[in-house]
């Protein structure tokens, strides 16, 4: 053993080691102590801004320490020299470039160099952009260096044709800078944008795709370039809408529908009956603050209220909404005791404008394109879903068998997400279900459908009567949009909770056989069903003994379960 180096045991490293760090750990603690003291005795120091440079260096997101910083310096720009104040913020801008070099995505970093570049009398803007392309060549997708970025560029006037050609200099380099595509998203459609068609040019929207075709056929797993082509290719804004105004008698209700959600007061949003506004409090449907279905009670004074809701004669019913950013306006003719209109003619078409923006022939070449891909990559998910998405842009009948397809064999490729297509899938069925429907239908039938959620039942305000039996269902909370059912069949799902059916005052028959409610309280949603008359809860778990009866005695009008009276 003579003659050879003695190499210390992991015991004795580990031991060194932490002898080390508690000694760090002392002297950490010791200078944070006088700093915290300094500040509460407000001392504006040279020695201030050493104490706090020495741990800002080591944990560049001690933000504390930058905000005192910031108090010397505000407190010296008073009793300094504009000279020295120069010197002062070159010192700052070196220590915040040596703590992003310790932490390049460090927010208070990143916030103190721009408050400084701000703070300094002669700031160097440009020498900022150059060195924002230094860190993002480092990291191109360091997000806090893209947002001071913006920040630099715009003190430095650069154009947005300038911008552009920046990002497109980045994708060419990297095709996954995803960075570099979002930028890329925002300069569009301030650089090319057609006012007259509401959307990016046509042109150029062309050349977008050969350039997106480019990345796509050399990584077509790179989901950067596919993200960006789902926004290239998706809707402009829409205006908004109201879709209809239902004036229902019996609830003593009106009902509003909008194209999108909105936030609703009696200030923006006016009930006329007859060219008269209307005092009234509205209530969304779905409880939130932004929706897209709103109803009020009609006032039950005066003689002309009276008259509309209890007589024969016919009255305009109005609606009025005005938010400061957008108006519309629709009305509807009273005449016996559910009153409606549509804004539209016919449902076709309702779901089908995520891709308005671009031009049908575009959606058919870049369907080609995808095809293609698929043949070369036929296991790649982002080539099958971007061309189920084409294909339910272009709504043509003939794909209908390859969407259903595309979407089996996505959840085979991508079983991670297999979940996330059948809700897709689902979605899909109900929008074509409910793009088939006659305007005046009081009736639709979803039974069997493999539906595994719920979505667009704010379509379906004026339905009395629903089957989604024998489906996936596990929750039924978009049911509360349902205002007018009547009768709700939900036999042969995987329900264990009935959330969404509260406040259904029209409900009379509902059918909830063969699902999975086991306890008593899973029956509480019922008991604001107030005119609820048959009720089939057989094949439940909870219908194993009888005491949930009890429970149902709490709703009046209920008379049969499963056919037996209560």
């Amino acid at each position: 053993m003579h003659g050879r180096v003695k190499v210390r045991t992991t015991e004795e490293q580990a031991e060194i080691k932490r002898r080390e760090q508690q000694e760090k750990l002392k002297i950490y603690l010791g200078v944070t102590s006088k700093i915290f003291a300094k500040r509460e005795a407000k001392e504006y120091d040279e020695e201030a801004l050493e104490l706090t440079a020495r741990i800002l260096e080591k944990n560049p997101d001690f933000y504390t320490w930058w905000n005192y910083r910031r108090e010397i310096l505000l407190f010296f720009k008073t009793v300094k020299t504009e000279e020295d104040m120069k010197k002062l913020c070159l010192i700052e801008l070196d220590l915040t470039q040596n703590c992003l070099k310790v932490n390049p995505k460090s927010y208070s970093a990143w916030h103190h160099r721009f408050w400084t570049m701000e703070f300094h009398p002669e700031g160097d803007w440009k020498r900022e952009l150059k060195l924002c392309n230094f860190f993002l060549s480092l990291d191109e997708r360091n997000f806090h260096c893209w947002d001071y970025r913006r920040l630099v560029s715009k003190k430095c006037n650069v154009s947005p044709e300038e911008e552009l050609d920046y990002s497109t200099t980045l994708i060419e380099t990297n095709f996954s800078n995803y960075s570099a595509w979002h930028y890329r998203s925002t300069l569009l459609p301030i650089v090319h944008y057609d006012a007259s068609k509401g959307s990016i040019k046509e042109d150029v929207l062309l050349k977008e795709f050969d350039l997106i075709q480019n990345a796509a056929f050399t990584d077509p797993d790179d989901q950067s370039v596919w993200f960006y082509h789902r926004w290239l290719l998706g809707r402009s804004k829409m205006p908004l809408e109201i879709l209809n105004l239902s004036v229902l008698k019996s609830q003593n209700t009106v009902a509003v529908l909008f194209s999108e959600p909105v936030e609703v007061d009696s200030k923006c949003l006016l009930l006329e009956l007859n060219e008269k506004s209307l005092p009234v409090s509205w209530q969304s449907v779905d409880g939130s603050n932004a929706s897209t279905v709103w109803k009020c009670n009609l006032p039950t004074s005066g003689e002309e209220v009276g008259n509309c809701l209890n007589g024969d004669e016919k009255c305009e019913v109005g609606i009025r909404f005005s938010n400061g950013k957008e108006e519309c306006y629709l009305t509807s003719t009273v005449n016996g005791n559910k009153s409606f209109t549509w804004n539209k003619t016919n449902r076709a078409g309702t779901f089908r404008s995520d891709f308005s923006a671009a031009a049908k022939d575009v959606l058919e070449r870049e369907l080609e394109s995808c095809q293609q891909l698929n043949e070369l990559e036929p296991n790649n998910k982002w080539t099958l879903f971007t061309c189920v998405l084409l294909m339910r842009a272009l709504n043509n009948a003939k794909f209908q068998n390859d969407i259903e397809d595309f979407m089996e064999k996505l959840t085979q490729v991508d079983s991670a997400r297999k979940n996330y297509y059948k809700d897709l899938g689902s979605k899909f069925v109900i929008e074509d279900t409910i793009e088939s429907l006659p305007i005046e239908a009081t009736e639709v039938n979803l039974s069997n459908k493999k539906l595994t959620s719920l979505c667009h039942f704010d379509q379906l305000i004026l339905i009395e009567k629903i089957d989604l039996s024998s489906n996936s269902l596990t929750s039924v909370y978009h049911l509360r949009y349902l205002i007018c059912a009547k009768s709700i069949n939900l036999d042969d799902n995987q329900l264990s909770s009935l959330e969404g059916l509260e406040e259904q005052e029209n409900l009379e028959v509902l059918s909830i056989k063969r699902n999975s409610l086991k306890k008593e309280s899973h029956l509480e949603s019922l008991k604001t069903c107030l005119k609820l008359k048959e009720l089939f809860l057989e094949g439940n778990p909870l219908t194993e003994n009888t005491e949930y009866q009890a429970t149902l005695k709490m709703l009046p009008a209920l008379k049969l379960i499963d056919g037996s009276e209560l």
